[in-house]
């Protein structure tokens, strides 16, 4: 747990709110209530398949219930607002017909039909178009 809060997950929060001049806190990470809630049988951190359950039953009369009851969300980035706008111009230099044939390792026609179908509206391929992207970077970066 340590490390990947320490290493990931916490980087990520730190990058992401000092981007917006924000100053988070971080208080269920405080040693003190850690070791309490380590210390905890586990029947009061998950009761079926409710995880936190201690935490929503001691803010459910505080907290609204679509709060309470909402999905987990991942810390994503926005791939495809930026491949759209401010990343538009770079994607589409480094899945340029000219620099995919020129490396040999991918099929442009492929790569186009993801872009058409992204840029269109058609499908979602912001994670095979960032994949692509950053390989293209990397290998210009290291293999020429």
């Amino acid at each position: 747990m340590k490390l990947y809060m320490q290493d990931d997950i916490l980087v990520k929060v730190d990058r992401a709110s000092m981007a917006n001049s924000l100053e988070v806190r971080v208080p269920f990470l405080d040693h003190t209530f850690v070791e309490y809630v380590a210390g905890l049988p586990s029947q009061y951190k998950l009761n079926g398949l409710t995880t936190k359950y201690l935490l929503k039953k001691s803010l459910k009369n505080i907290l609204p219930k679509r709060i309470i009851q909402r999905k987990k969300k991942g810390f994503g980035i926005p791939l495809s607002k930026w491949f759209k706008g401010d990343l538009k111009d770079a994607l589409l230099s480094y899945l340029s017909k000219e620099r995919i044939t020129q490396a040999g390792i991918f099929e442009y026609s492929f790569i186009r039909k993801l872009l058409q179908e992204h840029f269109s509206h058609q499908r979602d391929h912001r994670k095979q178009l960032w994949t692509l992207f950053v390989f293209e970077m990397w290998r210009e970066h290291y293999l020429k």
